[in-house]
């Protein structure tokens, strides 16, 4: 394990920094939609705080101290349609979050195998089990979706079990 490369640039760190309270918001939302998955991300977090075993960690005590966020990774998908997919590397039982912003229009949020399609537009916010149900969006125009994630392999590293599987019933 390291601290990513865009983590130990001072941009990333500011940026973190920026996105505190919308960490903090989604990390609230996460709790409610699927607590095991909160509970999880804050062992992880507990985990890398009392870990010797990650490299590149310079910057790693300032960057634990803004960070709100209840996931130990994350996307930024910037003016991109996504096709069909899972996402390998995330956990089997944790929920995924999929956050829309951008002053675009007309997006979609695609589930097949589960007969759903959602608008996608600016503020939208969609947790899934990203591993196991493929998923797919487009949109045109300006826009990024933040994709917040626990990875599988990060879990393993710290000796932190996968979250228990619950049910969650979708909000339409």
């Amino acid at each position: 394990m390291e601290v990513s490369a865009e983590m130990r640039n001072p941009a990333g760190q500011e940026w973190v920094s920026a996105v505190t309270e919308t960490n903090e918001l989604l990390g609230a939302v996460v709790s409610i939609m699927h607590p095991a998955t909160f509970l999880t991300g804050v062992q992880c977090i507990k985990g890398i705080q009392k870990s010797d075993d990650i490299a590149k960690r310079d910057n790693l005590n300032e960057l634990l101290e803004v960070w709100t966020s209840p996931f130990i990774a994350g996307s930024i998908i910037n003016n991109r349609s996504t096709p069909l997919h899972r996402d390998n590397g995330a956990s089997y039982s944790a929920m995924d979050t999929l956050t829309s912003v951008g002053p675009f229009q007309y997006g979609r949020f695609m589930v097949p195998t589960l007969g759903y399609q959602f608008l996608f537009g600016t503020g939208s916010l969609f947790g899934i089990l990203g591993r196991i149900v493929p998923h797919a969006a487009e949109a045109s125009g300006e826009r990024f979706c933040l994709a917040q994630y626990l990875r599988e392999n990060i879990l393993s590293t710290l000796g932190v079990e996968e979250p228990e599987w619950q049910p969650f019933q979708a909000c339409i």
